[in-house]
């Protein structure tokens, strides 16, 4: 698998002290060696070395700065799963597509680049066949062996805000009671930057 360049919140995963950090609070050894660029994604596919890729709510067959290479490189993988709420050009790709729940069909935080994290609640139920991220995510992990069984997204904020130090200071209550709050937020109580 490929390994990412950063852990959450722009910490380098090959930085000792965030790798210490994740490894002691997940309990697993990480890799140090920091992953690919997209870009760089689509050569290693060109030249064999990677096989198959997983893509969650993104369209690089689009986005790429080439994107007739990157359409090449999807092409020429031997599975691509795509998770998403539309048949984006790199869903027409896929070997399997996961429809998965867009914005009002799901409870969760979401962040802005203005550092804004904001609380999205559910409206209505996914269509159809169409699940929650997280679900799709558990159930992945789960048929790969990981033992993921968040009963909520909750559980993921307060997972990340233990990672995090900018949300440190955001707890889920109060994400639910002011609706947004502006980060760095370090400790709890602090209002947000």
């Amino acid at each position: 698998g490929l390994i990412p360049m950063m852990f959450p919140d722009y910490q380098r995963v090959d930085n000792a002290e965030a790798n210490a950090r994740f490894e002691k609070y997940w309990g697993r050894k990480l890799d140090t060696k920091p992953g690919l660029t997209v870009v760089e994604v689509m050569h290693a596919i060109k030249k064999g070395q990677i096989k198959g890729m997983y893509v969650q709510g993104e369209n690089p067959a689009m986005s790429d700065p080439d994107a007739n290479h990157a359409r090449e490189a999807l092409a020429a993988l031997e599975h691509l799963v795509v998770q998403d709420i539309f048949l984006t050009e790199t869903a027409y790709l896929a070997d399997v597509i996961l429809p998965a729940g867009a914005f009002p069909e799901k409870t969760g935080s979401f962040t802005n680049t203005d550092r804004m994290v904001q609380m999205g609640r559910q409206a209505i139920n996914p269509p159809g066949d169409a699940r929650q991220d997280l679900w799709i995510i558990q159930e992945i992990g789960k048929r790969l062996g990981l033992p993921w069984d968040y009963q909520h997204v909750s559980e993921v904020f307060d997972e990340m805000r233990h990672t995090m130090p900018s949300i440190g200071g955001i707890t889920w209550g109060r994400l639910e009671r002011e609706h947004a709050v502006t980060y760095p937020c370090t400790h709890e109580g602090d209002p947000g930057e």
